[in-house]
């Protein structure tokens, strides 16, 4: 039983990390975006943004159903 507390806590330490990754790439798409020299690359990178904060909410719902 202790076994599947550790993969449990493991799992969750993972997410955590990848819901922490996501962050970091959101606040460089960010730099990018306001450095952006064009609209259509703006929009670009604003696109990626969402993206990213797609995958950083299931990361949020994995961990909150683990827990």
């Amino acid at each position: 039983m202790e076994r599947v507390w550790v993969d449990d806590w493991d799992d969750a330490l993972f997410l955590r990390h990848e819901m922490e990754r996501c962050q970091e790439i959101a606040r460089q798409l960010e730099e990018l975006e306001r450095e952006a020299p064009t609209p259509a690359l703006r929009e670009e990178v604003r696109q990626m943004k969402q993206q990213v904060e797609v995958i950083r909410r299931v990361f949020e719902r994995q961990v909150s159903s683990s827990v």
